[in-house]
């Protein structure tokens, strides 16, 4: 799927309400706005990735070519900030710390690892998006409802991956099915009324303690979601600053806490920590898209590439 500009705009939203919401939690806040966010942005970055998937290149491609591409734009910038972030951690040097950076990442780098199996689970197994759905539902489902809410390594082995691993199994195959089969205009406002149903169904369950609750109500929100991706393709919106950071989400996703961090602890206030950040990302943004080896690095889209190949495309981030 080629470039469009309002799946950069909802990127760009994403990656705004993921920042925020950070802030929230560095901050100390926690209220209802902090709650609804977080069920719902995950699930549906995740679902733009399998919706932007080019399946097909992802099957035909050898793998030399397809670990050079990811590698390149998205493993090597990843690794960098992990090691970057363990470092400002001081976290103690111990000989599993790859295996647990590779399965059980820490902080918000699971992401990025997430992905990159979620990719190559789609080129190893060569089924329909839908056949893909079918296996990968119960999968998710078993994941969501034997940990909740809460993330955490499935099992104690050395190989042991973090549960998001396979709890966003059915976000992913949903959008891949999304793209490919399109749903017909009729039946958008069908979707649009299941977001609704549970985006106030999630709301409701604010300080709630009820985990078979918890499951359905983010299903409807987020699926509900990702099924009206196909009509934001069409609508071909545009905003240049909140597109500017969707097109760059992987640079904007990879440092947003280590800048937040250091502001934080100048306690300028939330709404100025995430004003600040935003400015300093931005300019540091176009300052690592210069050369070769800084983008490689920071993950920042190189200066007069207006885009992405699609099997290269940055991964949106959480």
């Amino acid at each position: 799927m080629g470039k469009n500009p309002s799946i950069d705009l909802l990127k760009g939203v994403l990656i705004l309400l993921v920042m925020g919401g950070h802030v929230m939690e560095l901050t100390g806040g926690h209220d209802l706005a902090l709650w609804v966010g977080s069920g719902f942005r995950m699930p549906l970055m995740v679902g733009i990735s399998g919706y932007l998937l080019n399946v097909t290149r992802i099957r035909t491609d050898s793998i030399q070519r397809l670990m050079s591409r990811y590698g390149r734009r998205m493993l090597l910038p990843w690794l960098f900030a992990g090691m970057v972030y363990l470092i400002a951690s001081g976290a103690a040097l111990r000989w599993t710390l790859p295996f647990d950076l590779l399965f059980r990442p820490p902080f918000h780098l699971w992401y990025v690892p997430t992905l990159f199996f979620l990719i190559m689970l789609t080129r190893l197994l060569p089924f329909t998006p839908l056949a893909l759905l079918a296996v990968g539902t119960p999968v998710s489902l078993a994941i969501m409802y034997g940990f909740g809410l809460h993330h955490g390594p499935v099992g104690d082995s050395l190989f042991s991956p973090d549960s998001r691993f396979l709890r966003y199994l059915v976000y992913f195959f949903f959008g891949m099915l999304m793209a490919e089969r399109r749903v017909s205009r009729r039946y958008l406002p069908i979707a649009g009324a299941v977001a609704l149903l549970g985006l106030l169904w999630w709301s409701g369950l604010y300080d709630a303690d009820n985990v078979l609750a918890f499951v359905p109500a983010r299903l409807l929100m987020c699926l509900g979601l990702i099924a009206l991706l196909p009509m934001l393709s069409a609508l071909r919106l545009d905003f240049a600053p909140v597109n500017a950071i969707g097109r760059d989400s992987l640079f904007f996703y990879l440092w947003h806490p280590l800048v937040m961090g250091v502001l934080v602890m100048t306690d300028v206030g939330p709404a100025a920590t995430l004003a600040l950040s935003l400015l300093l990302l931005a300019l540091a943004c176009r300052l690592t898209a210069r050369g070769t080896l800084l983008p490689l690095l920071f993950g920042s889209l190189p200066q007069g590439s207006g885009t992405v190949p699609p099997l290269a495309k940055a991964p949106l981030p959480a």
